[in-house]
């Protein structure tokens, strides 16, 4: 009998856990090979930036728009791995500084993060602490010396409240008072405020980002009611504080023991050739910012100027610049890191060497610490790979869109003129080519007998074709064609004739170019989807339930990085229209 009820209660877990992870694998979408099931479009449509999350998580239209995005993503990133964008500037790096993000994470949530038990008496006495808020007076000073001997002026006051009050006057910080709760305070200062001070007592000089402050304890508020609510509320806070020193202590033990012994040397020639180029590049900057009538600081290393470092460092950008007993970093290798860190100046005081060798402290730590994450296999832990396939494709799917882009601006250059053209549709060549004399003998006519003739609109030339691509040197008025094309219903081939109508420059180039740009793209997505084949499961998104946040998430990582949750998915729907829908829609 025992043991039939524990068979029983087996059945009754693993059941409903068999049929979760089955709802988790239902597909979506087929693109090509690639299946988009259920799991993978929560994740990404619960925690991505997308206007419209914001609608019931049960109307279809957001999650449709999502899903399309995600298909566009797919098959970009498809496409980038196909040319191998991943092996090339600027996706190369960008993947690896991310791989290196998730090792260091991998890291500290293995060495700090690593779960931290609390018992109910610790969360207490400290709870109880944070129902008594203490006021104290307080005083900072610039110099340690003098900073103690205050300290012992007030200890042999006979009137210590009266005296520190003499002294905030004649120190110009009369007045400064405070009151806080036990975890908003710096726990030097917290220690004594707490720790048995009496009213009127003053405690030891604490230094706190290079000043140093004398407290003074004023009052301590002795709570005379606690509501369950309130009591439990402190509670919370308190473990969350708790929590939060006990992870930060763990960290400082770490680092301490874990750099005992390692040192790195830094090739000083290249260093100071480094430091001349930044220089230079922040001194133009501000040349330019000062023409802007703009403050001269603070001032910043822009992504041109850092591929004009990499241009003007050539010839040493596989030099060693920092070598360890167990590795050496080239000069082209911190670059990367340092475009990823940025570079900043934020006042005359701080000098281009001082920045720089600090920035450079910072990437050495790291470095150890890499070693150690892929010493231990970080790099190969399942979480981290599937992190890392996210952001590669997404990045993949990022890199190809700009490829595209640039390849239009540059075949599109000097092309960027609307166009307003009437056209006529007709289903023979020897129709269009008697049109077509008919309407050179009758300037300004767009007019055919029992013919369809419609209006364009004023569209960017080089999205029109062939068509475009003589009415940017035509003039007004001028007869173009005919052109075969493709016409619907069902993409049936047809003959037109044009007439210009108007040409003109557009407002505003760039918005112009990138509204074309985006069509193009579509266009060319449409296309991959024909190609590789897509289709899509109505029935299984419109029963797939999920949470109507917008937020902009970002993810934590350990050592002090922050990474976007997911990365964005651009917002590629429109080559869905561009799709013959019985074949999006077939079964899965």
């Amino acid at each position: 009998m025992k043991r039939l009820t524990l068979i029983a209660l087996g059945l009754t877990v693993l059941v409903p856990a068999i049929v979760r992870a089955q709802e988790e694998r239902v597909p979506l979408a087929r693109v090509g090979a690639t299946v988009i099931d259920r799991a993978t479009f929560l994740k990404r449509y619960e925690n991505a930036v997308w206007i419209g999350k914001e609608r019931s998580g049960v109307s279809i239209v957001p999650k449709h728009a999502f899903l399309l995005a995600l298909i566009a993503e797919e098959l970009l990133a498809h496409e980038g791995e196909r040319r191998g964008l991943d092996q090339e500037r600027p996706v190369r790096p960008i993947l690896e500084e991310i791989e290196r993000m998730l090792v260091l994470d991998a890291l500290y949530r293995t060495e700090v993060q690593e779960p931290i038990r609390l018992t109910e008496a610790e969360i207490d006495s400290v709870a109880r602490l944070r129902l008594a808020p203490v006021t104290f007076a307080y005083l900072t000073i610039g110099d340690s010396a003098r900073a103690w001997h205050l300290y012992r002026q007030m200890r042999q006051a006979s009137d210590p409240i009266a005296a520190f009050d003499s002294l905030q006057q004649a120190l110009g910080q009369a007045g400064q008072l405070r009151t806080a709760r036990w975890g908003e305070l710096y726990e030097p200062l917290e220690t004594f405020l707490y720790a048995g001070a009496t009213p009127g007592q003053v405690g030891p000089p604490v230094s706190v980002d290079s000043l140093y402050y004398l407290v003074q304890l004023l009052d301590r508020a002795t709570p005379a009611l606690i509501t369950p609510d309130a009591w439990q509320q402190a509670r919370y806070e308190a473990g969350r504080i708790l929590q939060e020193r006990r992870e930060r202590a763990r960290f400082t033990n770490f680092m301490r023991r874990f750099g005992a012994g390692k040192t790195a040397q830094v090739n000083d020639t290249l260093f100071y050739r480094l430091a001349d180029a930044i220089r230079t590049r922040l001194t133009l900057r501000q040349v330019q910012q000062e023409r802007r009538n703009r403050p001269r600081y603070p001032v910043a290393l822009l992504e041109s100027d850092r591929e004009a470092l990499r241009l003007e460092l050539g010839d040493v950008l596989d030099n060693p610049l920092i070598e360890a007993p167990t590795f050496t970093r080239t000069l082209g290798y911190v670059l990367d890191r340092l475009a990823f860190r940025g570079f900043e100046l934020r006042s005359e005081r701080q000098s281009v060497p001082y920045r720089l060798r600090a920035l450079l402290w910072e990437i050495i730590a790291e470095e150890f610490l890499l070693e150690e994450g892929y010493a231990r296999g970080l790099d190969r832990r399942l979480d981290v790979q599937q992190d890392l396939a996210m952001w590669r494709k997404a990045y993949l799917a990022r890199g190809m869109r700009k490829v595209l882009v640039d390849s239009l601006r540059e075949a599109w250059r000097g092309q960027l003129w609307l166009v307003n053209l009437c056209r006529a549709t007709l289903s023979t060549k020897e129709a269009a080519t008697r049109l077509q004399q008919r309407w050179m003998q009758m300037p300004e006519s767009c007019k055919a007998d029992g013919v369809t003739v419609d209006t364009t609109g004023y569209r960017l030339a080089p999205t029109l074709g062939p068509v475009g691509a003589v009415a940017v040197t035509a003039a007004p008025g001028a007869v173009l064609g005919p052109f075969a094309e493709s016409c619907l219903p069902e993409a049936a081939p047809c003959w037109r004739v044009y007439r210009l109508l108007d040409r003109r420059r557009p407002d505003d180039p760039e918005a112009a170019f990138q509204e074309a740009a985006r069509e193009e793209v579509n266009a060319h997505i449409a296309r991959l989807a024909e190609q590789q084949g897509v289709t899509i499961d109505m029935e299984a998104l419109e029963a797939t339930r999920v949470t109507p946040i917008n937020m902009v998430l970002v993810r934590l990582l350990g050592f002090g990085h922050r990474l976007l949750a997911v990365p964005t998915v651009y917002p590629l729907i429109e080559w869905f229209d561009r799709m013959d829908k019985r074949r999006l829609y077939a079964p899965l």
